[in-house]
């Protein structure tokens, strides 16, 4: 499910930091280090799930092996084994996109302060199937 998750949840962060960045006039490099932090632990984190360096592990909740939350989780019927594995690059490729359109779409539209919690409830509200269909899953 990650791979279906995290684009929309990048594109929050793109516009949270577009508005945080608006607001307080951050520095510049302090936005890139942080946007590149942003997308660099998605990337890092999606690859590690889905070469299974990593499980996802909430404590008391979910131990799953991390290919099975990257794909499936038992939504979608996707595994390892019937993705093609030349897509999961793409995938990878694509996460700073998500991010920069997120941000431009803010700076566009010039969102305010006040969307910021509406768009950090959509990324929580993004994680609750996930945390709910991984504490149902026996695993």
């Amino acid at each position: 499910m990650s791979f279906w998750v995290d684009p929309p949840a990048l594109l929050f962060f793109g516009a949270i930091v577009y508005i945080i960045h608006a607001k307080f006039d951050t520095a510049k490099a302090l936005v890139y280090a942080f946007s590149g932090g942003t997308i660099a632990s998605f990337a890092f984190g999606g690859l590690g799930l889905y070469m299974d360096w990593f499980r996802w592990v909430i404590p008391g909740i979910a131990d799953l092996k991390g290919s099975y939350v990257i794909f499936d989780q038992g939504l979608t019927g996707i595994t390892k084994a019937t993705f093609p594995t030349w897509m999961v690059p793409i995938f990878l490729w694509f996460y700073p996109f998500w991010f920069i359109l997120g941000y431009e779409l803010a700076k566009r539209h010039k969102f305010e302060m006040k969307t910021v919690p509406i768009f950090a409830l959509g990324i929580l509200l993004l994680s609750i199937p996930s945390v709910v269909e991984s504490y149902m899953l026996a695993h």
